[in-house]
């Protein structure tokens, strides 16, 4: 792990608290050093002042939210905090100089001050947009936006760099004014073209509808607004002081809605999964009762009969169950393999049931995927239960994988009495255990699970695990 990233974890509630002191002193040193200067004498400089400080003002206030609201450094979260910084550190430097502003003898520092605050502008724009690609999955766009990115702000910061030996953005008159002889359209430029790579990417990824239109509304729009108001002598006062208040309040409150939309849906996913484990012990918990009676009653027999066998029929039936325990507490996907080994043990317990009538045929083709644990054994243990034992004359049960292009799949397949599939199972068990397996396959793997049936002539079972 990153060190710096170790250590923010590890410190991370005294970092808040020392971001938002931090914050909330230089923001109470800006409207100070406003009031000491007395820079509500000019209209311009008082309205855009009091703009920066409500910002400011806000930032602070947002950072002291997130002291208290958030519990861990997760990677979204630093993110943020990055974001909203770059943010804060921008204005702060344009409102420190605003505080000089048409002040004589200031020439030098109110230019630093300008370059410096651009530049944080311009990083902004970089710091929302590793925001976003925590959201979207990595691509060879993402990859080419990031790099299209870099090398735009990097362009930028040239420019900043050569504005100060050869005006190109702005000029700082000796009176501590800006220049009307220089137009800055090279900023609205780089924040356009910041904000189209965003919206390419966002339009193009892999994220679903509602986080697009998300993204594009609740981030994009306020950011738009706020570039093309980057420099009032372009577009107006109006639209400045506009832009301003979209760039320092309501794109941060429209991150902070994300992150909390994103919050949620990470409940909701954890939701899912506990139900879907929940399924899965209920199915477990229906299916134990009259496998352990029959299992029970052969090996009993068999203790007259056969003891040898009789032990290991007890050997394979622990095994069995232990398997079931173990299945009931995993969320995650196994290994068809260990998932093949399982039905194994539980085709030769039946066998012993049915050693005239049930027959089981293996053609396994490949073995390196997964599944979602007990997904497939309840498919067996139907063919068995309803296809083959409700034979007069038993049958074969057929189980096969083998691999494509493009998924694995998995074929249960039997020569027994078949139903019709166009009506609801008449077994409740049976019904449950193939929704249960139907369900967990979509949500876990992506994947599909299709029968086909015929009265008289048996069931075909197709599980498809994409790749």
């Amino acid at each position: 792990m990153n060190p710096l990233i170790a250590l923010t974890q590890s410190h991370y509630k005294q970092i808040r608290l020392i971001l938002f002191i931090t914050l909330s002193s230089l923001t109470l040193f800006c409207i100070g050093e406003a009031i000491y200067n007395n820079v509500f004498r000019e209209s311009f400089a008082g309205i855009v002042v009091t703009a920066e400080l409500i910002g400011l003002t806000f930032l602070s206030l947002l950072s002291g939210y997130i002291y208290w609201k958030v519990e861990e450094a997760s990677p979204l979260t630093r993110q943020f905090t990055l974001f909203y910084v770059t943010l804060y550190v921008a204005v702060f430097l344009s409102a420190i100089g605003i505080g000089i502003y048409h002040t004589p003898g200031h020439v030098g520092l109110l230019t630093t001050l300008s370059t410096l605050s651009y530049f944080f502008v311009t990083m902004a724009y970089l710091m929302l947009w590793y925001y976003e690609k925590q959201f979207i999955p990595d691509s060879p766009l993402i990859r080419a936006v990031s790099v299209l990115i870099l090398v735009v702000v990097s362009l930028y910061t040239l420019c900043l760099i050569v504005n100060l030996f050869h005006p190109i953005l702005f000029l700082v008159t000796e009176d501590g004014g800006f220049s009307e002889s220089v137009t800055d359209y090279i900023s609205i430029i780089t924040g356009c073209l910041c904000l189209i790579l965003l919206f390419v990417a966002t339009l193009f990824s892999s994220m679903s509808r509602t986080r697009k239109f998300s993204f594009l509304c609740c981030i994009f729009a306020p950011a738009l607004f706020a570039t093309c108001a980057i420099n009032y002598d372009v577009l107006g006062m109006g639209i400045y002081l506009l832009g301003l208040f979209c760039y320092m309040i309501l794109l941060p409150l429209s991150l902070v809605f994300f992150s909390s939309h994103e919050g949620l849906e990470q409940d909701l996913q954890r939701y899912e999964e506990e139900h879907v484990q929940l399924q899965v012990s209920a199915m477990i918990s229906q299916m134990q009762p009259h496998f352990l009676h029959n299992s029970l009653a052969v090996i009993a027999a068999l203790c007259e009969e056969d003891p040898k066998l009789a032990a290991q029929a007890t050997t394979a039936f622990s095994d069995y169950l232990r398997e079931n325990l173990n299945f009931a507490d995993k969320s995650n996907p196994v290994s068809f393999s260990k998932e093949l080994n399982h039905i194994r043990t539980y085709v030769w317990l039946e066998e012993l049931r049915f050693p005239n009538k049930l027959t089981v045929e293996y053609d396994i083709n490949c073995t390196a995927f997964q599944v979602p644990a007990l997904s497939v054994q309840p498919m067996v243990e139907n063919a068995i239960k309803h296809g083959i034992c409700k034979a007069r004359s038993g049958g074969t049960v057929r189980l096969s994988s083998r691999e494509t292009d493009t998924a694995f799949l998995v074929t249960i397949s039997d020569d027994g009495v078949g139903f019709d599939v166009g009506k609801t199972a008449d077994d409740a068990n049976r019904h449950l255990g193939i929704e249960n397996s139907r369900e967990r396959i979509r949500k876990m793997m992506g994947g599909s699970l299709d029968i086909e049936s015929t009265p008289g002539e048996g069931t075909v079972v197709t599980i498809t695990i994409p790749k």
